[in-house]
């Protein structure tokens, strides 16, 4: 590579005189020439000598030479041979009876041109010129003339001639360089973007991603293998393109509407991830997960949309199929538990059947029982894909006081004290039941993992829009990344299990499909070390009835 980025040139690429590449057509106009002039010579008598025949077979044996020089693989600048001996030949055809020839000088023009066209310095090709046309008129100058300066005018001609040509074709040769540089930079940018262009189809063609792109009207732009199997799918059985293609909702039955498909929502300015939809029907129905996001132009207007879809099916199947075993275990160990716990509650009712060291091991199964009893619940709370709440006025601030009192004893054998901010009332229309779940999960968490000693705070505030609810603990908290995943079904931090704290990780996961079910959000903010913060933000009486109001006309 040179200093300047581009390739060096190479001997096949640097640019050869013009008279390499046609060294023939440029003798063939002087021996047409002079061929006609031997033909209108030979009929004329006495305009003919010998060293007008010694220059008119100089000349074609000159035309012969070109015609096999390039042949020959000779430097560069051998063939200047050429224009030097058509000086030489030139003069030898004005050795006859000039007064019968009187145009001949003429001809000096050509091998001045070749002379003009090759790469040789100006100087060289004016000396050249002068020379030549010297030897041109050499039967001028050694014959005696009544005008002796007649023999010195060709070459003054010719010399202001050649350097005319040369000046003026210097800026041209220069423009056709610079034109066949940019001409070789093109086609070296136009194969570097077909090479990229092949490696991006081929990346494209390898992922099992299907993805599009649409331009601003939606119609597609690019597409790779993935997505055309998927496209394929939605077309149906017959494969040809359908104004009703086979896309459904989550449920797999419902079409989705088109307003409603990734492109249509893409191109509207949303940007979005994870919708689910299915498209085929049949055994090869197939769950997408299908991402999208807007192309802007310059102007920020809307250019077009990328939609990437991926193919969740296996996943969709072992989830249904989880929640599936998850419901019907925990309906089979329920009616048995409960069994078992009613006859042991029996067995201690009666006080003289069984000993105080026995009934002691029956309390000890019991609460063992309950235990199971309770994670059984949680197992179906979690089964289910939206829990069901059934609102009600109430005041948030007695429910928040009677779970403080409710934890109060588990908080005081862990040492923990709890303390409440709440301005009482606060009332809104929630679930007093679910809700009552929530704040037992959230203060049985942060009692579990409060040091000995540290404070839990609960707070409660309402605005015009909502209602937050904060539980706060000074316990080992969290990393960033362990509060991104604290709300999932079964997940314990590494922490949680290194201290062997007892919990199943089911308490958060049905704590946030609560609040969900009441139109709200939870999040937690956390520290290692410096404890954790949970926020419940309920929307206001108004917006839950509205909410609800909403999810009633939408099932008639």
């Amino acid at each position: 590579m040179s200093r300047a980025g581009h390739p060096a040139p190479t001997p096949e690429s640097r640019p050869r005189p013009p008279l390499d590449r046609s060294v023939l057509s440029c003798q063939l106009p002087l021996a047409l020439i002079v061929l006609a002039l031997a033909v209108s010579a030979a009929i004329r008598p006495g305009a003919t000598g010998t060293g007008f025949v010694l220059g008119v077979s100089t000349i074609l044996g000159l035309l012969a030479l070109s015609s096999v020089i390039p042949r020959l693989r000779l430097p560069a600048g051998a063939i200047l041979i050429v224009p030097v001996f058509d000086f030489v030949a030139i003069g030898l055809l004005r050795s006859g009876p000039v007064e019968n020839q009187p145009g001949l000088g003429i001809l000096v023009v050509f091998p001045v041109l070749w002379l003009v066209w090759s790469l040789l310095p100006l100087w060289l090709v004016l000396w050249l010129t002068v020379l030549g046309s010297l030897v041109a008129e050499w039967p001028l100058l050694v014959q005696p003339r009544d005008d002796p300066y007649r023999g010195a005018l060709l070459p003054v001609v010719m010399l202001c001639v050649g350097a005319a040509l040369r000046l003026t074709s210097q800026g041209a040769r220069a423009r056709a360089v610079e034109a066949r540089r940019r001409d070789r930079e093109l086609q070296d940018l136009l194969q570097a973007a077909i090479d990229r262009e092949r490696v991006l189809t081929a990346i494209l063609n390898t992922v099992d991603v299907g993805l599009t792109a649409v331009d601003a009207h939606g119609t597609t732009t690019l597409t790779n293998r993935q997505q055309e199997l998927f496209n394929r799918l939605s077309a149906g059985p017959d494969h040809e393109p359908d104004p009703h293609p086979l896309v459904f909702e989550p449920d797999g039955v419902t079409p989705l509407p088109p307003e409603l498909r990734p492109v249509s929502r893409a191109l509207r300015g949303e940007t979005f991830a994870d919708q689910l939809l299915w498209v085929g029907a049949g055994d090869f129905q197939r769950a997408l997960s299908t991402a999208a996001r807007p192309i802007t132009n310059a102007d920020g207007d809307i250019a077009g949309a990328l939609i990437a879809c991926s193919d969740v099916t296996e996943l969709v199947e072992a989830v249904s199929a989880k929640d599936a075993f998850i419901s019907n275990i925990s309906h089979e160990f329920h009616a048995p538990l409960t069994s078992v716990l009613g006859y042991l509650e029996l067995v201690q009712e009666d006080e003289h059947v069984l000993p105080a060291q026995l009934r002691e091991h029956l309390e000890v199964a019991g609460r063992n029982a309950e235990r199971v009893l309770h994670l059984v619940a949680d197992l179906l709370s979690t089964a289910g894909d939206r829990v069901r709440v059934h609102p009600r006025p109430v005041d948030l601030a007695a429910l928040i006081e009677m779970s403080v009192r409710s934890n109060r004893l588990r908080a005081e054998k862990h040492g923990v004290l709890l303390e409440t901010e709440v301005r009482a009332p606060l009332w809104t229309l929630i679930d007093p039941l679910r809700i009552s779940q929530v704040l037992d999960n959230l203060l049985s968490n942060a009692i579990k993992y409060t040091e000995h000693g540290g404070p839990v705070i609960v707070r409660a505030d309402e605005t015009q829009t909502a209602i937050t609810l904060q539980v706060e603990d000074r316990g080992m908290g969290m990393s960033e990344q362990e509060t991104r995943q604290i709300f999932s079904r079964f997940y314990r931090t590494p922490a949680a299990r290194r201290a062997e704290i007892d919990g199943a990780g089911l308490g958060l996961a049905i704590t946030r499909a609560i609040v969900e079910g009441h139109g709200g959000s939870i999040r937690c903010t956390s520290s290692p070390g410096e404890g954790s913060c949970f926020t419940v933000t309920l929307p206001v009486k108004g917006e839950v009835e509205r909410m609800h109001q909403e999810s009633f006309e939408g099932s008639l």
